[in-house]
């Protein structure tokens, strides 16, 4: 994978790092078959896949809400095969299913407190008692996409962006 989409080293930050090791699936159910697909979601994760904004963690897997009935699947490579073909086999017929580990890239920013200028830049409130632990928004920040999730355990936070934006995001990560 390249470093930020580009090759280039962005400056270094002890809070802020991009994932490189990890596998990303988008699953966006099929019409009308929202039921089976979280039944199959439970046989292979123990639990549904969320119906709000909120991002939880099952099996090794961190399933982001995405949208009505889209999710993101993030999870550790491993050598025991492709996660998005083995998604496929599992979710067959209820949904579509794309490795997206090349088009998105996740930082991570291991701080239980996020910065005034993340505050005041993404449009969201941070506190703890309105983005609590598990929430998800979809927001803008310096004219791109973001999808940003406050882990379950409340110790940091994510980010999704399209790689093609990777560059400008961790630019605009290492102000803050």
């Amino acid at each position: 994978m390249s470093d930020l989409a580009n090759g280039l080293r962005a400056k270094q930050h002890s809070s802020i790092v991009e994932r490189s090791d990890i596998a990303v699936t988008h699953i966006a159910a099929r019409r009308g078959m929202l039921a089976g697909l979280n039944d199959a979601a439970r046989a292979a994760f123990g639990v549904e896949f969320p119906s709000t904004p909120r991002v939880l963690e099952a099996r090794g897997i961190t399933i982001v809400w995405a949208g009505p009935e889209q999710w993101l699947l993030i999870e550790q490579l491993s050598g025991s095969g492709d996660p998005t073909a083995q998604h496929a086999k599992t979710f067959n017929g209820f949904a579509s299913v794309v490795d997206v580990a090349d088009s998105r890239t996740i930082f991570g920013m291991d701080s239980a407190r996020p910065s005034d200028t993340l505050v005041q830049s993404m449009g969201i409130d941070f506190e703890d008692t309105s983005f609590k632990p598990g929430d998800v928004a979809i927001t803008h920040v310096s004219h791109l996409g973001v999808t940003v999730w406050r882990l379950p355990d409340g110790r940091g936070y994510e980010f999704a962006c399209a790689r093609t934006y990777a560059k400008d995001f961790r630019n605009w990560l290492d102000r803050i």
